[in-house]
């Protein structure tokens, strides 16, 4: 019971990110967040009442099917085959309030099939190498949408938000870890600059 209750605290956290995100964006969505109720909304009624005055945001107690359209709706996870090249403004995206998402491995790609609704994942795989699995929070995916709308690129995107725990590296066109390779072309500097033939050369050539 506790480490839900934990769950739910860490989601609640997420979502006032999200909005407080969202509110000094660039370029801002618009926000819904749907199904609230349950013990997400008693944490919310608890420790922060000023959620009812939110603004800019559309709250709803119904499922999102049931407020947007099926065809217009689009399951990010990070499960799904298919690759997000780019946002598409007539498409809702939907970022499904998991926090411990290693008890549901697969859940949000299962739960988008049943619904039968597009889903996709962000290209991180693309533009990036990490030591972790590349399952993100909740508030992290809406700061890496906003961080896109905001700089057209997605490896910027990426790397503005990815936290350091992550061990995020940036791949290069040839999907090489560019920051491998700096560091390599470091080492082998530093070793030349330790060899000492090299050294008594660089002092005869001044």
């Amino acid at each position: 019971m506790w480490s839900c209750l934990q769950d739910v605290g860490k989601l609640h956290r997420q979502v006032q990110r999200c909005y407080a995100e969202n509110r000094r964006a660039v370029h801002p969505v618009q926000l819904y967040l749907t199904s609230l109720g349950g013990q997400l909304k008693q944490s919310m009624d608890e420790k922060d009442k000023g959620w009812v005055n939110w603004k800019d945001i559309t709250i709803k107690t119904e499922h999102y099917s049931e407020v947007v359209a099926q065809e217009e709706l689009v399951y990010l996870t990070s499960d799904s085959p298919n690759v997000l090249e780019e946002l598409d403004p007539s498409k809702a995206y939907v970022i499904g309030g998991l926090v411990d998402h290693n008890h549901h491995k697969g859940l949000t790609f299962e739960r988008a099939k049943e619904l039968g609704i597009h889903h996709a994942q962000l290209p991180l795989s693309n533009f990036v190498k990490m030591n972790s699995r590349k399952v993100l929070a909740v508030n992290h995916v809406v700061e890496i949408v906003l961080a896109y709308l905001e700089k057209s690129s997605w490896q910027e995107a990426f790397f503005t938000v990815l936290p350091p725990r992550k061990g995020a590296v940036a791949l290069g066109p040839d999907g090489a870890a560019v920051q491998a390779e700096e560091e390599e072309e470091e080492e082998e500097e530093e070793e030349e600059d330790s060899d000492p033939d090299t050294a008594d050369q660089k002092e005869n050539t001044t």
